[in-house]
């Protein structure tokens, strides 16, 4: 039994090897058609960028966007959704897009107050005002997000903030630090059981899957041994 299965760890490993391989292959085929995309689509709807910084993370929020809308047509089959002139938008821009909620300007300055010594902190700098100011507005919906969950855990036994990936998209935050295998620990079992009673929407599993994951952490710990 030992000989059989020592003889099958190198197959073993090669498989392995080869399903790497392949999975960066696939990676990096897409991030070329997404560029290709991203040239074509920029082209289409006239769209400039006041800097190299900005044109970066506009990219990355663009990526995202394509991602998102490949999993929604594989989610309602029939739909067929696409890419407009929003694409590169991050959720927050759009957010305000819809009208002026009462209490955002207050809200507004205490992003900016939160933003600064979040940067502090982690040691976060960037290259141009155009890529800070796009960082800026991904950190303030990250922070909605967090708002949520916290608005959806129980009164009192868990408070959440933004960890170091609080300025990165959902598709960098996958590229980050998402790991299927991981073991997710209590955080994630407390921000699991905080989100189960959230709707099965895009917003819902946005919070279940990559605020549990990766961008929230926990900042009181709960009476639980």
């Amino acid at each position: 039994m030992g000989r059989s299965t020592a003889a099958l760890m190198p197959a073993a490993a090669a498989l392995l090897m080869l399903l790497l391989v392949s999975l960066a292959s696939r990676d990096e085929s897409y991030e070329q058609e997404t560029r290709r995309i991203f040239v074509e689509w920029k082209a289409k709807y006239g769209m400039t960028y006041k800097d190299a910084g900005e044109e970066e993370c506009r990219y990355a929020v663009f990526k995202d966007t394509r991602r998102q809308v490949e999993r929604n047509n594989a989610l309602y089959g029939g739909a067929t959704f696409g890419l407009n002139g929003l694409s590169d938008l991050a959720q927050e821009e759009i957010f305000l897009g819809r009208g002026f909620r009462m209490g955002e300007d207050a809200y507004e300055e205490d992003t900016r107050r939160m933003f600064l010594g979040w940067k502090a902190k982690y040691g976060k700098t960037y290259k141009d005002a155009g890529k800070e100011d796009c960082r800026y507005k991904l950190f303030k919906g990250n922070r909605r997000v967090v708002g949520q969950l916290n608005a959806a855990a129980a009164a009192g036994e868990t408070a959440y903030g933004l960890n170091q990936f609080g300025d990165l998209t959902y598709e960098e935050v996958r590229a980050s630090c998402y790991n299927p295998e991981m073991e997710e620990g209590k955080l994630s079992a407390r921000c699991h059981a905080a989100t189960a009673d959230l709707p099965d929407t895009v917003a819902g599993r946005l919070i279940s899957d990559l605020v549990c994951r990766c961008i929230a952490i926990e900042l009181k710990q709960n009476t639980e041994s």
